[in-house]
């Protein structure tokens, strides 16, 4: 329910630029502006909320983001629109590090790498939900009748949430110990005395779990710009109808699920993550022909499906590398908020400096080069953030 707040604008885009004449670029602000939170105190979040129960700081995320969502349903103007979605964002990055949180304190070792990968489907289940269901209630009834069902819905969920179990106590996960630890203990005592010993060692235990967020950034941008433009670009190419082209778009989504469940079979077979980290590739290749203008909807259609399922297996792989990229187990918590930082960088970032650009080329042939040049970083900085660990 979470993720549905980016989708969810997908549908009623053309919608809001029409009502309250907004441009591409603010549309695009719009989307994700949601993750701004995220983007900007990720880490710090998961400082804050480490010593709370996670079951009661997602019920109370939830419950922010279902009355934010309801403010926005009753925006007038691109202000108001903006500052209500911020306001969702305070809920939502509390979601999205607590659950993960969550999902660790109920699985054994045996079952993390699994679990997490299943977990990194969130977001495209979401996205579909908020873009399909938006787009089936925005042709119906409207915009606005749309984000307010999606809001009540997500305080139905928060209600829900309620009877989930209390795996408070354990989530935290087992106290730092061995020899990682005594490195930095040591290092922090053979310091020059200003604390000097201690800084590098707090740098070297987040260089991975930075390149992993960083490498992240750049594949939740690509998605997150994809059903962001996706429905516009249907409508002005092939004259797709609005809540058709965001239906569509949810549907693709959608598709991107089994990229999700692919990875968590793969690598519970034992395929390195490194190799699935460099799928990634396979997105920008999609974009090209997905935003072609080229060879009828059919073939962007089935491109689209490329860049969704791809996305999704590298996103459940970046999850799943979450304790493989820390040095204690303790440090997952740490590595989480990074990792949600940093990806929700790329989501805010992405879909309104994409639209830039796409509008200063003049034409969505410029998408594909612009997503190329991100993921080929990406790709970079996630192989290095796995390293040459036997699951790497």
């Amino acid at each position: 329910m979470a993720a549905t707040s980016i989708g969810r604008i997908t549908p009623v885009s053309i919608d809001l630029e029409d009502d309250l004449g907004l441009s591409l670029g603010q549309v695009g602000l719009v989307a994700s502006s949601v993750t701004a939170v995220a983007a900007v105190l990720g880490l710090a979040v998961s400082v804050v909320l480490r010593p709370l129960d996670p079951r009661r700081t997602l019920i109370g995320g939830l419950v922010v983001m279902g009355l934010a969502g309801l403010l926005v349903s009753r925006a007038g103007g691109f202000p108001l629109l903006l500052g209500g979605r911020l306001v969702e964002s305070v809920g939502y990055v509390v979601v999205v590090i607590a659950a993960p949180v969550l999902i660790l304190g109920l699985g054994d070792d045996g079952r993390r790498t699994v679990a997490l990968a299943v977990w990194g489907t969130f977001m495209p289940v979401g996205l579909a939900l908020g873009a399909f269901g938006g787009g089936l209630l925005s042709a119906g009834f409207g915009w606005r009748a749309s984000l307010t069902v999606a809001a009540a819905a997500t305080l139905a969920v928060a209600g829900a949430a309620l009877y989930l179990p209390g795996a408070g106590a354990r989530a935290a996960g087992p106290e730092p110990e061995g020899p990682a630890d005594g490195a930095v203990a040591t290092e922090s005592r053979h310091g020059d005395g200003d604390g000097s010993g201690d800084r590098r060692a707090r740098a070297r235990r987040l260089a991975r779990p930075v390149a992993l967020g960083a490498g992240f950034a750049t594949i939740s941008a690509t998605i997150v710009t994809f059903v962001a433009l996706y429905p516009t670009y249907l409508h002005d190419e092939f004259d797709v109808p609005t809540a058709a082209a965001g239906t569509l778009t949810g549907s693709v989504s959608f598709a991107g699920v089994a990229g999700g469940f692919a990875a968590s079979v793969l690598l519970r077979r034992g395929a390195r993550m490194k190799y699935l980290f460099t799928a990634a590739l396979l997105m920008p290749a999609g974009a090209f022909a997905a935003f072609g203008s080229t060879g009828g909807l059919g073939i962007s259609m089935t491109s689209a499906v490329l860049i969704a399922v791809t996305n999704e297996l590298v996103v459940a792989t970046v999850f799943a590398a979450l304790p493989l990229v820390v040095r204690t187990s303790a440090d997952v918590g740490m590595a989480n908020g990074v990792v949600a930082q940093l990806g929700s960088v790329g989501s805010l970032a992405g879909p309104p400096l994409v639209g830039l650009v796409v509008t200063a080329a003049d034409g969505w042939w410029a998408v594909g080069p612009t997503l190329l040049v991100g993921c080929a970083v990406g790709v970079v900085l996630l192989r290095a953030a796995v390293g040459r660990g036997q699951q790497a």
